[in-house]
């Protein structure tokens, strides 16, 4: 293959991705994984996690840790939270925040409720949309509250944000970029051996 015809296939390849990224169809999945903490004070409608329909969100909430991120998300990145947040099960609430591309949302349904002797857990599944060139992509939230002195004392709380589904280990992205690295490597290997017959 000449240098030419190898310039001519190459163009042409870039040209198709281009076009084909220009459809909504081949839009980007949502990929994202975060925990994000409050910094104000929650506060319970009954005074007792253990009891409460609603909690307030704590604002504000900013992101602590990333895991996995292709929308631009920052530490301390502020995130809206429905406050109070309701916390029965088949309750509905939004979340959402805005990074350098543009807005997120996610509207979130109550899928389990887990109180303990002085705390309660949280799950809810969504949808979470963002600026054009994104998928609409499933998300899972959950919610940590303990109030380690009981009802009428300080609530803490950690939340947990992800694309992901729970229980689905995370690739590093460390062994992602080896993968891809080992990908591109076969490829070379390929052509070269093409070029040789």
């Amino acid at each position: 293959m000449s240098l030419f015809s190898l310039r001519n296939a190459v163009l042409s390849a870039v040209m198709a991705v281009v076009a084909l990224s220009a459809s909504s169809a081949w839009a980007i999945p949502i990929s994202t994984a975060f925990n994000f903490v409050p910094t104000g004070t929650l506060t319970a409608n009954t005074g007792d996690v253990t009891s409460a329909t609603s909690i307030t969100s704590g604002a504000p909430d900013l992101v602590t840790s990333i895991i996995l991120n292709n929308i631009n998300l920052v530490t301390g990145q502020t995130i809206a939270l429905t406050s109070p947040t309701p916390v029965t099960l088949g309750s509905t609430f939004t979340k959402s925040f805005t990074t350098s591309l543009g807005s997120f949302l996610e509207n979130l349904t109550v899928t389990l409720v887990t109180p303990g002797p002085t705390s309660l857990g949280i799950s809810a599944t969504g949808t979470i949309t963002g600026p054009v060139g994104f998928d609409a992509t499933p998300i899972f939230y959950s919610a940590a509250y303990t109030q380690n002195q009981g009802p009428g004392s300080q609530i803490n709380a950690s939340f947990n944000n992800s694309t992901t589904p729970p229980g689905t280990k995370v690739p590093e992205p460390a062994s992602l970029a080896l993968f891809g690295t080992a990908l591109a490597g076969l490829g070379l290997l390929r052509l070269r051996r093409r070029n040789k017959v």
